[in-house]
């Protein structure tokens, strides 16, 4: 059990490094938290220094985060597959809610991709495709988030579990994976609770 605890809690500290909020204070000497959305991610990134490079190297970073996270945990730990999900769980959670910045982080996406990329990779594409469905239903960036986050897991979990082990790298069971995948891809649309209201309550953003 303890051991499970310390899986989690690196792996928690793994993906609270704030790479969107020191990449923006190196570059343009701006706390990323009170400059565009607010967000401590790629975009926003983006937006705030007006640099692909930087914008690149949050993704290419927060990516990698999740990546070499489950990575330390499947091949130098050796453990299983609760403590893969434990690692999972955490480097996403860490992104979101990291300590060093009063528990306002990312949106996760990037680091969840990392993650899924090492666990089934095929879902990182499945993800894509249902965003670009729902990215042109209103052609908003937020709005095909939402679509992608709600229905890659919803599919996931329609899939034959024999297709499913297929395409599942390490010690998963097909259900574990899925509830994994669906507890993780609640905690990236919770972290979107504010594009979803902006969405479709926008008068609130205003206190109308």
């Amino acid at each position: 059990m303890f051991l499970y605890l310390e899986v989690f809690l690196i792996s928690y500290f793994i993906g609270s490094i704030p790479t969107a909020y020191i990449a923006v204070r190196r570059k343009s000497h701006i706390d990323i938290r009170s400059a565009g959305s607010g967000n401590v991610g790629t975009m926003n990134a983006y937006e705030v220094t007006g640099s692909r490079i930087v914008g690149i190297a949050v993704l290419f970073v927060d990516a990698a985060k999740g990546a070499g996270t489950i990575l330390l945990t499947m091949q130098f730990l050796g453990l299983g597959e609760d403590a893969i999900a434990l690692s999972f769980i955490g480097v996403v959670v860490g992104h979101c809610f990291p300590i060093w910045l009063k528990f306002k982080g990312g949106r996760g996406l990037a680091t969840a991709a990392g993650g899924m990329l090492i666990v089934s990779w095929p879902f990182v594409i499945l993800w894509f495709v249902c965003w670009i469905i729902g990215y042109r239903i209103i052609k908003n960036i937020h709005f095909g988030n939402v679509v992608a986050i709600v229905a890659t897991p919803f599919l996931g979990w329609m899939m034959p579990r024999e297709f499913l082990m297929k395409i599942l790298a390490g010690p998963f069971s097909s259900n574990e994976f899925l509830e994994v995948y669906t507890f993780v891809s609640a905690i990236l649309l919770l972290r979107h609770n504010e594009p979803i209201r902006d969405l479709f309550w926008p008068s609130t953003k205003n206190g109308n």
